[in-house]
This record gives structure tokens, C-alpha cells and sequence, in this order.
């Protein structure tokens, strides 16, 4: 034990020794350097010895950097060596390379090294060349990233013999994609291959002639280009080589080509021909005939011409059922399902490189212009979960754009999506429903995920925390149109949801829930739901301790309703108290409407007035010339709601509420909802006898409702002449008066026309005898008869009066006799 403690101190006073060392030499250097001094930067270069590169066909160059601060006098005041290499590559070193022009080469691109040692730079190469290629396994210096296939190991010095390879027969060709393929995945070698020319040109030729020959070949060509496309600085390289354009090429050949050998299998007649047609060739894809040295074309000229070309039968493809032997069925469906799982993975990596592509808009819509929506809606069709999934992501993407999304409509792609809302895949349900929540933007398409059964799929789904956002988000959608919300009674989407929303922790609730229950909460089944077992002291409770306004305003809506008001009862006085007292401006709006709704024969809105004291803030709110329009219109109507109650319709009166209101009458004139809710209140007070005198003689009201007679609003118009006739039934004085307005209102054109008129008196006419026309002079001075000397049962006619209102009266109805008989004095 003391043996390990010494041993111990020993190092702990040897480190301490170090720090100490380089304090002392940082002390010295801050001493000796003094910056105002330092004059001059001095660097040196000392190229050292040559070495090759382990892997890679490149030299080593070892150098020596020297830095060196100066003074005035030349003086070094600080000075540091490192010791470097230079990396100097040989990309298109091979076995038939010059040594000695490739080094005179280097010595022309790299300064540190002396012309005197090209002698020394040949030998290097020269090793370089003759170096043998590892065969069982990659070297132990190769580093992690060096990719295997078949036991060789792939190195991108080798990349000349691999496009070698490129020009020899099929298998050749697959073998070399399959190669450059591996360098390709490795993202460090991309920067390499870009800027290699020969590389990309070649693969760029294969893959346009020879990718009907092979999907394997195919595949491995695209997945190279698919490699440059995962990096946007390389997307220049994959539109300058066309690879997206032929991408949709091979595409739509793949999806003809399944629709063949599924009708091979199920030995169907084929819906189309198997050569494609001229008509559906792009023409910048139809070659042109070589025409020979001899001048003429013969048969045999033209079809060897034609060779490889487009024109080629699709069953000349290498990849079929049908071999030259005959197959069995069972080896039939074997070797079908083969092809289909290669030609699937063709699709995804052609598809994935499009949406990779798809990133420049530009790009897109030359994409959506060759028809993308059909080849995608097409690949929904497949049972690969992967390519339906990666199908499903790239419609999503392209969702956002109004011409898609019609394209999308058109094609019925929504129909395609319930199914896959079914798959054990989560990722695939949860990108299915990001499209539909991308095109439930569309009201006929809303309609559409309806018809379609998608409402109690999303309901199940809800239960899934995984998709549970954005269900909630497509639920909102959906109840944006009144007729889908009739539907979500049917569910256990009401009750769920609102459960939801009383067990969150969060202070504040999710926002889109709410809107989703606020709009649930207008169908009066909903609501029901709503306030059932308890949820409603639990909804009132949790808004009333957070003060939160969209709770409260779900709340209003569920007041709404006849079977759910009286439920409201127990919360009258919370819901005074809050008005009262609170100091968020829209929490106060939405319990004021929650009061207004509660129009019930069991409240006492006199002694709740009185409790808590709302006189004097809600008539301060109608007097003050800084409240919002939205707060006065709720306070007339909760005062609309209270009047029905006597004892409170006459505390408004004695508070001059009655002439607050007529203010806001002349200053919101031209607002039809406040004008209309004012004109309510003064309806609902002329229904009780005390109310209904001070209304007539200590007010303007009638004047003013006199005076909305002529309003462009037909319901004010209306309920103007309903509160008149009971005026008129009150008060004989103001019933003149009123029949008097409203001959004029119902005669105003022919009235103008008589005031217009100049009257020119004849001589020979007695001054007492009445003029040809009567004037609104005469009128306003005229004694108008009672009526009963023009009815024989004016009480009946009263009744009818104040029940239809002046616009609806009948034909025998009391106005119609007085304009004939104002009319008679006339003739």
C-alpha cells in the first residue's frame, strides 16, 4: 500500500513539474516578444522525404514549416517549427501510365519540390504502378470506409479499370456499377467522382441505352446518381447529365412493364400494346436513323440502326417471366414475385432521387408537367410498404401546390389512402395522414375523406400518441363544415376529445384541441356530450382557475343550446363574480355570453345585479368611449337577456341604461347587429307596464324607432314595427303619430312627388276649397279620425297589428283603409 501512495506522489510531482516548465516558458516568451516590436513575418519551407500513400494512388511529401517573428534589427523574437504533408493524388494512374512524363507533371504542379529530384518522383511512381492490388481483404491501413463486394475490395484508385469495364458486355457492365456504386456511398469519394468527367459521362451513357437491358443494372446506375442527389452542392452534376428526366422515362416503362406480367400471370388480354407507342414518345427520346456511307438504306442497315433503341418490344428485355424454357406455374409466380421485389427497389430509388431533385420548385413543376401525380398514385398501388411510403412523402410534398392538388382530386388519389391507414407500418400511417391533412384543406375533398369512412379511422387513431397531433389537426378540418359535424355524434370522437382536454397537465390546453371542441360544441348533440357526466363542473372549474378564454368561449357554445342551459344554473354566480372581477378583456366577453344565453324563468336577475354589483361596470363599459364594439354588443345583450325579468328591466331604468343605449343607437348607426340587438332590448321592456311608460315618456326611444322605419335592414324594419304597435296599443298620442309615419314611410315616392308638384290655383276656385294634391304640410296639421269610425271591431284589428307588424299586415288590415281614404280626399 505505501508502495502505490509513493508511486503515486511520484507522478502527481511529475506532472507538477511539466506545468511549471510551461508557465515558465510562457512567461519568458510574453518577456522577450513585445508586440509593438514584432515588425516582420518570416515563413520557410524544407521539403523532406517522399513517400507513397497506403491506399491511394497519390505521393507523400514530407515538409518542414518554419515561422519566424521579426524585429526592427532582424532579430527573431519568436520563432515555431511544424513539422507537415502534402498529399499530391494520381487519379488517372494505370498500368500503361509514362512514369517519367507523369513526374515531370508533378514537378510542374507542386513548388516544393526541386526539378532535381525528378529522378526521385519517377521511382515513387513507378512503385506506385507496379504495386499489387489486394485481392483477399482490405488492408489493415485502409481505413473503416473501404467498401467490399464479392471479396474484392474497392478502391477509387482503381476507378479507370472499373469505367473500363463499362464498355464491355452486360455482366461486365453490372459489375462495374456495382463498384463505382460502392465509392459512391461513401460520401468522402463524391467530391472525386464530380469532378471526374469520364466517370460520369460513362455512367450517363449506360444508363441511357442500356437500362431497358437490366433492372439490376439500372438499379445501380441510378443509385449512384441517387448518391450525388442526397447533396444539394452535387444537384448541378445529376440536371446536367439529364438523369431526372430519364428517371421518369424508366419509371413509366417499369409501371407498363408490371401491367404486362401481371396479366401474363393471370393470363388476361393486355389492356394495351406491348411496343409503345410512337404518339407517347417524347421526341427529343426517339433517335435518329444513322444514315451509311453508301447512301441507301436497306433492311438490314435500318434494323441494325435501331438496335437497342426505344422502338424495341418490351419483351425483348432481358428481365421476363417467360424464359427460353418453359416455366412451370408455381416457378412462373416464383420468378414474377422476383422481378417484382428488383423492379421495386428500381421504383424507390428512382423516386427518391425525383424528391431529392424536386427540392428547386423549377425542377418540380417540369415534373408535375411530365405527369409525376400519375406515377406516384400508381406506386400507392404497390404492396411494397417502403415505396407506398416514400410514394405517399413525395405526394405530400407536392400537396402544397393548388395545380397538384386539383391533379390529385382528378385522379381519385384519396381513395387510395383509407386502405393504407390500415398497415402495421406506423411510419406509413403517420406520412398518410400528413397528406390528407395537406388536401383537407379542400372543402370537396373534406367531403370525400367523409364518404369515404375516414372519420371513425382518424377516431381510432386518436388513441395513438404517435398520430395524435395531427389527427386532432385533421378532426379540426373536418369540423370546419357544419355537415360533417352531425356526423362526429355518431363517434366517441366528442367524449374522447373532451376527456382529453380535462386530463392535460399543461396550464395552457392545446389550442387546436379547443378550436376542435369549440366547433364540435355548436350541434346540440355534441354539446350534450360535452356536458355529460361531469365534464361540465370539470370544464368550468379548469377555466375559471386558468382564466382561459377559448375554454370559456367552448363553454358559450355549449350554452347555446335548450338542453344545456339549465345546467348552467350552478355557475351564475362564478360566472358574475368573473365579470366583475377579472382583468382579461375576452374571458370577460365569453362569461358575459354564457350569461346572455341563460334565458331561464328560475333566475333572479334582479337580485344577481344587486349581489354583485354588475350595474355600474357593465353601464360604465355603454358610457365609456374606449370600449371595444364586441364588449358593448355583449352587455346589450345580456341586458336583453335580464330585462325579461320585470324587477330587473325596471333597475335599468332607474340606472339610465335605457339612455346609454339610445347613445350608442347614434353613434353605431350603420352597425346592423347593435342596432338590432338595442331595439330588442327596448322590445323586451315594453312587454311589462311599468318599463313600458318610462320607455314612451321619459325617453326618445319611440322617436327613434319612428325614425328606423326606413332602415335598408329588413329585420330591423321588422322588429322597429313590432315595438310601434305595442307603443301604439299604450299610448293614443304617439298611435297618430305613428300612423301618420307610416303613411308617409309606405306613400315617401308618391309624397315627394306631390311636394314637387306646383300647384297653380285657378281663379274662379274659392279660397276655402281644398288643393287638387295634399301636401306634408297638410298632413302634419291634418285631424286624423279615430279608429272607431273606420272599424267595427278596433280591438281585433290592434291584435293583428301588433302581432304582424306593419310589413305583414292583412289586406283589410287598418293602414290600407286610411291611405284609400286619404287618397279619396284627394280626387
Amino acid at each position: 500500500m505505501l508502495i502505490l501512495i509513493i508511486n503515486v506522489l511520484s507522478v502527481l510531482l511529475s506532472l507538477l513539474l511539466i506545468v511549471l516548465y510551461f508557465i515558465y516558458i510562457i512567461y519568458k516568451l510574453f518577456i522577450n516578444m513585445d508586440p509593438e516590436n514584432a515588425k516582420f513575418l518570416r515563413t520557410n519551407r524544407k521539403p523532406g522525404t517522399l513517400d507513397v500513400h497506403p491506399t491511394l494512388n497519390a505521393i507523400v511529401l514530407n515538409y518542414e514549416l518554419e515561422v519566424e517573428i521579426l524585429g526592427d534589427d532582424d532579430s527573431v523574437l519568436y520563432g515555431e517549427k511544424q513539422s507537415l504533408k502534402k498529399i499530391i493524388e494520381l487519379p488517372m494512374l494505370n498500368t500503361r501510365t509514362d512514369c517519367n512524363a507523369l513526374a515531370r507533371e508533378v514537378l510542374g504542379h507542386c513548388d516544393l519540390i526541386h526539378p532535381s529530384r525528378l529522378v526521385e518522383v519517377e521511382q515513387t511512381i513507378y512503385y506506385l504502378k507496379k504495386r499489387k492490388r489486394p485481392q483477399n481483404g482490405p488492408d489493415e491501413n485502409s481505413g473503416k470506409n473501404t467498401p467490399v463486394v464479392n471479396g474484392d475490395v474497392i478502391n477509387i484508385n482503381f476507378l479507370n479499370e472499373y469505367i473500363e469495364l463499362l464498355y464491355e458486355d452486360l455482366p461486365d457492365k453490372i459489375k462495374a456499377s456495382q463498384y463505382i456504386l460502392q465509392l459512391a456511398k461513401v460520401s468522402e469519394n463524391l467530391e472525386s467522382l464530380a469532378r471526374n468527367e469520364t466517370v460520369l459521362s460513362a455512367l450517363a451513357r449506360v444508363l441511357r441505352e442500356d437500362w431497358k437491358r437490366s433492372i439490376a443494372l439500372s438499379t445501380n446506375l441510378i443509385f449512384t446518381f441517387f448518391c450525388f442527389s442526397s447533396h444539394t452542392c452535387f444537384h448541378p452534376v445529376v440536371l446536367h447529365y439529364k438523369i431526372g428526366s430519364l428517371c421518369m422515362d424508366i419509371i413509366e416503362f417499369e409501371m407498363r412493364r408490371f401491367e404486362e406480367w401481371k396479366c401474363d400471370i393471370e393470363d388476361v388480354k393486355r389492356p394495351y400494346p406491348t411496343s409503345v407507342s410512337m404518339t407517347e414518345i417524347h421526341k427529343s427520346r426517339i433517335p435518329e436513323a444513322v444514315r451509311p456511307k453508301s447512301g441507301n438504306f436497306s433492311d438490314v442497315t435500318i434494323k441494325t440502326s435501331m438496335e437497342g433503341s426505344i422502338y424495341d418490344d418490351l419483351t425483348n428485355s432481358t428481365d421476363s417471366i417467360d424464359e427460353k424454357k418453359q416455366l412451370s406455374s408455381e416457378e412462373r409466380q416464383k420468378r414474377y414475385r422476383t422481378l417484382i421485389r428488383k423492379q421495386e427497389q428500381l421504383l424507390r430509388v428512382a423516386f427518391y432521387l425525383l424528391l431529392n431533385m424536386a427540392e428547386d420548385p423549377i425542377v418540380e413543376e417540369k415534373m408535375t408537367k411530365r405527369n409525376i401525380v400519375v406515377l406516384l398514385e400508381k406506386a400507392l398501388d404497390r404492396e411494397n410498404t417502403d415505396l407506398q411510403a416514400l410514394a405517399v412523402t413525395f405526394l405530400k410534398k407536392l400537396s402544397i401546390m393548388q395545380t397538384n392538388k386539383d391533379e390529385m382530386a382528378e385522379r381519385n388519389v384519396l381513395e387510395r389512402l383509407p386502405k393504407l391507414l390500415e398497415s402495421n407500418n406506423a411510419d406509413l400511417v403517420h406520412l398518410t395522414l400528413k397528406l390528407m391533412f395537406n388536401l383537407s384543406f379542400d372543402e370537396d375533398l373534406r367531403a370525400k375523406m367523409l364518404k369515404n369512412g375516414c372519420l371513425p379511422k382518424f377516431v381510432s387513431l386518436l388513441r395513438d400518441d404517435r398520430h395524435q397531433d395531427i389527427v386532432i389537426k385533421l378532426l379540426y378540418h373536418l369540423s370546419y363544415d357544419e355537415d360533417i359535424i352531425v356526423h362526429f355524434a355518431y363517434t366517441d370522437c366528442v367524449s374522447l376529445i373532451t376527456d382529453m382536454l380535462l386530463l392535460s397537465i399543461a396550464d395552457q390546453v392545446d389550442q387546436v384541441m379547443v378550436a376542435l371542441c369549440i366547433n364540435l360544441a355548436i350541434h346540440p348533440t355534441n354539446a350534450q356530450q360535452m356536458a355529460d357526466n361531469s365534464r361540465l363542473q370539470s370544464l368550468m372549474t379548469r377555466a375559471f382557475r386558468f382564466e382561459d378564454e377559448l375554454l370559456m368561449k367552448m363553454i358559450h357554445n355549449i350554452s347555446e343550446h335548450d338542453i344545456t342551459r339549465s345546467s348552467f344554473i350552478e355557475f351564475v354566480g362564478d360566472l358574475a363574480k368573473a365579470v366583475t372581477e377579472s382583468r382579461k378583456e375576452n374571458f370577460v366577453l365569453e362569461c358575459l355570453g354564457v350569461l346572455s344565453n341563460l334565458c331561464l324563468p328560475d333566475l333572479d336577475w334582479c337580485e344577481i345585479f344587486k349581489h354583485f354589483n354588475m350595474i355600474p361596470k357593465l353601464k360604465g363599459a355603454l358610457t365609456s368611449n374606449n370600449s371595444e364594439a364586441d364588449l358593448l354588443l355583449r352587455v346589450i345583450v345580456l341586458f336583453g337577456t335580464a330585462a325579461y325579468d320585470e324587477s330587473c328591466a325596471r333597475l335599468l331604468c332607474n340606472a339610465n341604461v335605457v339612455e346609454a343605449c339610445i347613445d350608442l343607437l347614434k353613434a353605431y348607426q350603420e352597425d346592423d347587429e347593435m342596432v338590432l340587438q338595442i331595439i330588442y332590448l327596448f322590445y323586451v321592456m315594453l312587454y311589462h307596464n311599468d318599463t313600458t311608460d318610462f320607455i314612451i315618456n321619459k325617453t326618445e326611444a319611440p322617436a327613434y324607432l319612428v325614425d328606423l322605419l326606413l332602415d335598408n335592414n329588413k329585420a330591423v324594419r321588422k322588429l322597429c314595427n313590432t315595438c310601434l304597435n305595442v307603443i301604439m296599443e299604450r299610448n293614443a298620442e304617439w298611435g297618430e303619430r305613428i300612423r301618420i309615419e307610416r303613411f308617409r314611410t309606405h306613400n315617401n315616392q308618391w309624397l315627394e312627388m306631390v311636394d314637387s308638384h306646383q300647384l297653380q290655383r285657378e281663379e274662379e276656385e274659392e279660397d276655402t276649397a281644398l288643393p287638387p294634391y295634399l301636401n306634408i304640410e297638410y298632413l302634419s296639421t291634418a285631424t286624423v279620425p279615430p279608429l272607431s269610425e273606420t272599424l267595427d271591431d278596433p280591438e281585433e284589428s290592434n291584435e293583428n297589428a301588433i302581432e304582424n307588424g306593419y310589413l305583414e299586415m292583412p289586406e283589410d288590415s287598418v293602414l290600407k283603409e286610411y291611405e284609400m281614404e286619404c287618397l279619396d280626399l284627394s280626387i
